[in-house]
């Protein structure tokens, strides 16, 4: 208690100690200030409103085979979710999301206190009417109570530069300011939202300065009994020096410090790193008989762009390294040391006037354990996906299978949904082509990818699969597009295993017992940023 204390303390006194650079090389802060604003900082109004609408038509032929969803799942294919591939039935529907965001900054404050809040309303066509809950309510006649709340938090700037925000809100594992960055930039840097990416209760401080930022912030995942620690405890402090106008280079270090023996989380799944959430969400599950445990972890990682914005040049690049450490100690000592890597690059070249005529690549690589802990020690990779639904969002790849799109809503179903990919491990690649036919209205998108994990599961292989998908895109007018997309992907050999496949999670009188069938989808999908 004394440590959590000592933490908030800290961290609401910390803002205020950090210092700024003064007088800087007028060539290094005007163009980076310039490309930092793609959000307004000031509207010239007390409230304002910005929402992002979604709607897209669907047809795949891979859907959760259990009534228990309702057709809606967040997890990976082929795992404990039920999500299965079919080759005599296919899906058709049609799904909706608005999410609506309110920014209050009055004049009485002089515009140094901002409360934000922000809502999630989305359905698919035709699913329930009359009742209460989440992701349902366009069945005929509507009157569902269904608005869920995303983020309420306040935010207060002491003086230029600095930022101190509390309440519910993004955890993000982007160098950026979450709410003044567009979302484009923030799954493009830093850790890329592979590792957190969540909504969570705490405080954060932050410093930005003419040649980098610097931010710290601590945050209460889950709370269980007020009385007793029992709770999940989440650090961070982050940094980023701009080197250049070209070149940005920072590191972090996270802490996780969970108490909670596996109690609270996400409905009936627990959470944490025993729980039957992580065969859900992609992440490695640690299996073993102590029923009173104590995790702790920490992520000590280092990243870095160059000409992210293409400001400068035709090319970019960008990367992180990400080294998790760690142990669970349980009743007799400790069960398992945790010690793996993640790490990225990421390239891209414009070779036409827009940045929608580009070429690039995407290289993941993450650390796996063949034998799990039964040595006593874990090899792979742990992200939020162990404690939350989703806890982490790859979402930037290209991939719509393989990797998971940001196209959906109530069905996110990726083959890899977590970089650990159940603790296997990853060596990954993306290759992306895209062609503006008319510049800033049409463009052409072409990616493909394939994967594989870097240790074998029981009875299956290294290739998890390759993907191939092709896409039109119409943008109708600004942040407001048309998008036709279709994908395909060749299972690899991976899933010939049990444990990847699915049958180790269903009785035996269902079980597959060979490789599913390849799933493909292709979606019709219309998106509006509205201000």
């Amino acid at each position: 208690m004394r440590l959590k204390f000592y933490l908030l303390t800290l961290l609401a006194s910390s803002p205020f100690a950090l210092f700024s650079q003064s007088n800087p090389d007028s060539a290094l802060v005007a163009i980076p200030y310039y490309f930092n604003q793609e959000i307004p900082v000031k509207s010239g109004k007390e409230l304002t409103f910005i929402a992002y609408y979604f709607n897209q038509a669907v047809t795949s032929n891979y859907f959760p085979t259990s009534d228990f969803f309702q057709g809606q799942v967040i997890g990976r294919l082929f795992g404990r979710s039920t999500a299965r591939t079919s080759d005599t039935l296919s899906t058709n529907f049609v799904e909706q999301r608005l999410l609506p965001f309110f920014i209050y900054t009055p004049k009485l404050m002089d515009g140094k206190v901002t409360l934000r809040a922000s809502f999630e309303i989305d359905w698919t066509w035709g699913d329930a009417s009359y009742g209460s809950g989440g992701n349902q309510g366009a069945g005929f006649n509507g009157d569902f109570v269904n608005i869920q709340t995303q983020n309420i938090e306040v935010e207060i700037v002491p003086a230029a530069g600095y930022a101190i925000n509390f309440g519910l809100m993004r955890a993000f594992d982007s160098p950026y300011h979450p709410y003044r960055t567009t979302f484009d930039k923030l799954q493009l840097s830093g850790y890329r939202l592979m590792y957190w990416a969540g909504d969570a209760a705490g405080i954060s401080g932050r410093k930005d300065f003419d040649r980098g930022t610097i931010s710290a912030g601590i945050y209460n995942l889950w709370e269980n009994k007020i009385e007793l620690q029992d709770d999940v405890w989440l650090s961070k402090i982050m940094g980023m020096y701009r080197f250049s106008p070209q070149f940005n280079l920072g590191g972090s270090v996270y802490w996780m410090n969970d108490n909670s023996t596996g109690k609270g989380g996400t409905s009936i799944l627990g959470q944490g790193p025993k729980s039957l959430l992580t065969e859900y969400t992609g992440a490695y599950r640690f299996v073993f008989p102590d029923k009173e445990y104590k995790t702790n972890v920490a992520w000590l990682g280092t990243f870095f762009d160059y000409n992210q914005d293409y400001a400068y040049n035709n090319h970019r690049v960008s990367g992180f390294f990400n080294y998790n450490t760690g142990n669970i100690e349980g009743e007799n000592g400790e069960i398992a040391s945790i010690s793996g890597f993640g790490t990225n690059l990421r390239y891209g070249y414009r070779y036409g006037k827009t940045e929608d005529d580009e070429v690039g690549f995407d290289y993941i690589y993450t650390t796996g354990d063949e034998d799990g802990i039964t040595d006593g020690n874990y090899t792979g990779v742990i992200t939020g996906n162990t404690w939350g639904a989703p806890g982490n969002l790859p979402i930037s790849t290209g991939a719509n299978i393989l990797f998971p799109s940001g196209n959906v809503v109530n069905r996110y179903m990726p083959l890899v949904s977590d970089i650990s990919n159940m603790g296997y491990g990853l060596n990954a690649a993306t290759v992306r082509v895209k062609k503006a036919i008319v510049p800033h209205k049409f463009i052409l998108s072409a990616n493909g990818g394939f994967a594989f994990a870097n240790a074998e599961p029981n009875q299956g292989g290294l290739h998890l699969g390759t993907e191939a998908n092709l896409g039109l895109i119409w943008k109708i007018k600004t942040f407001m597009e048309l998008e036709l997309r279709g994908a395909h992907v060749w299972l690899g050999d991976f899933y010939d295993a049990p444990y990847a496949n699915g049958d180790q999670f269903v009785d035996a009188d269902k079980r597959l017992n060979k490789r599913p069938i390849d799933p493909w989808t292709a979606f019709l999908a219309f998106k509006w940023l509205m201000f």
